[in-house]
């Protein structure tokens, strides 16, 4: 494991709350930078702490910390929210924040008021949004809608993880809200911004909520050279695929390997971060047998070029979220 300690490494998705020293410890021993993602869910602490605790990592340890910021969806109905939004995302990018982040609230619970539907992602509302973000080259994280198997029964998901996270979590599982859009309405209202604002660069967070098939993620990726992806908590979709496709899903990595970004999701859980990078890493530069608590039986990791490992797990990163290396 000597060349994984040594690789350089940055943790696109990652998610601390509260001050913890031991990531400084990871950071330093696993030659890693942790981009520390704030996010407006009602999961997390408010965007003042979230935001305070990411710029307290930085201030100890620039060279292994970074973050994105995100803005409050409270009030956006009401006179003066924009000028409130662009504001905070101007004295965040000031602060040092690498880009912005959105979450599925958006298309999966903010009604309007005037007609009770749900505000989707492709509402001319957000227009000045991506054209701000756009005009001022800032770069956006996006978490739109949720993996395919949200809106199936348990007992059909593909992942086991999915399947706990949906049993523990029955407010976010769409199969049990008949209201929610449509898995295939939120793609499509995401894919109808990447075509509206061309210019705009935009990662999807999650594998872009198209975790469950490599091929629909190559056509988004042929079709719009600005869109690129995480691989944050959606890595196990892919193993999944590679059991029976090994060779398509290998060659998948190497041809896009310029517009995947590791990512771990770890959320306050050390443990958790340490064992993604070592059980990543092993799928995705040797070709030795895996396992993996989504999939039930062994597969084989697809051994990527070290081009190819270099792009994902460093210089994606740099030239997506170029205040890094500020």
């Amino acid at each position: 494991m000597k060349l994984f300690k040594s690789f350089p490494k940055i943790d696109s998705h990652f998610h601390s709350t509260f001050y913890n020293p031991v990531y400084e410890k990871i950071a330093k021993e696993y030659n890693i930078k942790l981009i520390n993602i704030n996010t407006n869910a009602n999961v997390f602490p408010s965007m003042k702490v979230q935001e305070t605790i990411a710029l307290e990592y930085i201030l100890k340890n620039k060279k292994h910390f970074s973050f994105i910021a995100s803005f409050e969806m409270d009030g956006w109905e009401n006179e003066g929210w924009y000028e409130k939004t662009f504001a905070r995302i101007n004295n965040s990018m000031e602060k040092g924040a690498v880009g912005v982040k959105i979450w599925k609230n958006i298309g999966m619970e903010i009604i309007k008021s005037l007609d009770k539907s749900y505000l989707m992602i492709d509402d001319t509302f957000f227009d000045p949004l991506f054209k701000y973000l756009s005009e001022n080259r800032i770069p956006l994280l996006a978490h739109l809608g949720e993996p395919k198997n949200c809106w199936l029964p348990l007992h059909e998901m593909t992942s086991k993880r999915n399947r706990m996270y949906y049993t523990n979590n029955p407010e976010f599982h769409a199969y049990l809200h008949p209201d929610i859009p449509h898995y295939e309405l939120q793609i499509q209202a995401r894919d109808n911004v990447l075509a509206k604002f061309p210019s705009l660069v935009f990662v999807g967070a999650h594998l872009g909520s198209l975790e469950w098939s490599y091929e629909e993620l190559a056509l988004r990726f042929d079709k719009y050279p600005n869109f690129k992806v995480d691989l944050s908590s959606r890595l196990g979709h892919l193993q999944l695929q590679s059991k029976n496709r090994y060779d398509d899903i290998r060659d998948f990595f190497i041809k896009y390997s310029d517009r995947i970004l590791y990512g771990t999701d770890a959320y306050d859980n050390p443990e958790k971060l340490t064992s993604s990078l070592f059980n990543d890493w092993k799928f995705l530069s040797t070709n030795q047998n895996c396992e993996s608590t989504e999939i039930s039986s062994r597969f084989k990791g697809i051994e990527l070029p070290e081009e190819s490992l270099y792009k994902i797990y460093y210089e994606n990163s740099t030239k997506v979220y170029h205040n890094l290396s500020h």
